[in-house]
């Protein structure tokens, strides 16, 4: 490997490490709803364990990301001053904002928790990051990427900015959490979809430049109806664009995926399964946008589902998506790091990841669907509430479990089949 791919294969390393993580730490959250009382009340509380795995959540996403952009970057130019700076900053990210859920040091706004110093230390190594691939920029596959980090860069600063009163509070984490879990996620992973495509079918370079400006506009429409959709009390305009979410965004994710889905009939013969990941990728964005997104953000559904299981649902769905794009590249990256056209991790590994996210959302949507029910129609109270839905977050748990069975064995095949350094 060049010292840019070692720096480049960290990430990927960092990414199947950060999942294993979230996965447990989901779990050890997931012990509170199994019984009336939280077992683990005073070694790690819910809040806490909750904020700790969406930290890991969001972190594992934008390594993934992150490195899977570095890779499509470094097939052209990247400016290794400031690969290697990107890579220390990140690594020290990671180890304080681990230490800082472990010590309870995360704030407790969802969705946005690390402290202050965190994320100026996450901005500077974006900001690296971006300084990387500048060199790049000019390729198109690099500039939607680039696009994309932008926008997270700003959706931090605007978490960062002071509210005045409660309700700009919500309009402003709203504003953040939308704009990167909506739009700016499903971009870069789109770019790195598409980078697969390339590489598993028989796709011509210049087709895939071409369609993917369609794409990446498709996405951003759906990502802003869904993001509008979000803002409470805003502009009137912008309630209405926002009642359009629930028609709008299954339609254009489903042109997505028609314009995703000649590459998979023109199969090329690669065999890294790049292409299963890939494909569970679009699944997942279609059920957190097309389906569950689209459905709880409906104006006459909307008062009922807010802060149940649902809209868990929706955000955990999004950034899995956008992980399991990341584990595609990292499967491919790897073997081409290799010099081999074969697979990394095999099949089980993929099935059981599949099956643990599928069946454990699904349980997820029922417990959403039934607390609804129970809690916002019936008024039944919170607690009585979730000691009936107890059955299901059962399965959840054993979705979860499957979960890091699959992700723990994908580690192993990843590191067993890991390039040799140069």
């Amino acid at each position: 490997m060049t010292s840019s791919q070692k720096t480049i294969f960290r990430f990927f390393q960092q990414t199947v490490l950060l999942l294993i993580l979230y996965v447990i730490a989901s779990l050890v959250a997931g012990v509170k709803f199994l019984s009336a009382d939280d077992p683990l009340l005073t070694v790690l509380p819910y809040n806490q364990a909750g904020a700790l795995a969406n930290v890991l959540l969001n972190l594992t996403v934008l390594t993934g990301l992150i490195g899977g952009g570095l890779y499509l970057a470094d097939q052209w130019r990247i400016n290794t001053v400031a690969l290697r700076l990107a890579g220390i900053v990140w690594t020290i990210l990671l180890i304080l904002a681990v230490l800082a859920g472990l010590f309870g040091l995360l704030v407790g706004r969802n969705l946005l928790e690390l402290p202050l110093v965190l994320n100026v230390v996450l901005v500077v190594g974006l900001l690296l990051v971006l300084a990387t691939v500048l060199t790049s920029i000019r390729v198109p596959m690099v500039r939607l990427w680039t696009i994309g980090l932008l926008l997270v860069i700003v959706s931090i600063l605007i978490g960062l900015l002071p509210a005045g009163d409660y309700l700009q509070d919500r309009g402003l984490r709203a504003l953040a959490v939308g704009l990167q879990m909506n739009i700016a996620y499903p971009l870069m992973a789109l770019t790195l979809g598409y980078w697969l495509m390339h590489r598993f079918s028989d796709l011509t370079p210049a087709w895939l430049e071409q369609d993917i400006y369609i794409a990446a506009g498709l996405v951003l429409l759906a990502g802003m109806c869904l993001t509008f959709a979000r803002v409470q009390d805003a502009a009137d305009w912008v309630t209405t664009i926002g009642k359009f979410a629930t028609v709008l965004a299954p339609l254009l994710y489903l042109l997505v995926i028609a314009r995703c889905y000649p590459a998979l009939t023109q199969r090329n013969g690669t065999h890294t399964l790049a292409a299963h990941w890939f494909t569970l990728s679009l699944l997942l964005f279609f059920l957190a946008f097309g389906l569950v997104a689209a459905v709880q953000l409906a104006p006459a559904i909307r008062p009922y589902t807010l802060g149940t299981r649902l809209t868990d649902l929706q955000s955990t769905l999004t950034l899995l998506a956008a992980v399991v794009m990341s584990l595609g590249v990292v499967n491919q990256a790897a073997a081409e790091m290799r010099g081999q056209n074969w697979r990394v991790t095999g099949l089980t590994p993929f099935w059981l990841v599949s099956v643990g996210i599928l069946g454990g959302g699904l349980a997820l949507a029922a417990a959403g669907i039934v607390q609804v029910y129970l809690e916002r129609l019936l008024s039944i109270g919170y607690l009585d509430t979730q000691a009936l839905i107890v059955p299901l977050y059962i399965g959840w748990v054993m979705g979860l479990i499957m979960l890091l069975l699959g992700i723990v064995l994908y580690a192993l095949g990843f590191w067993s089949h890991r390039p040799h350094r140069g």
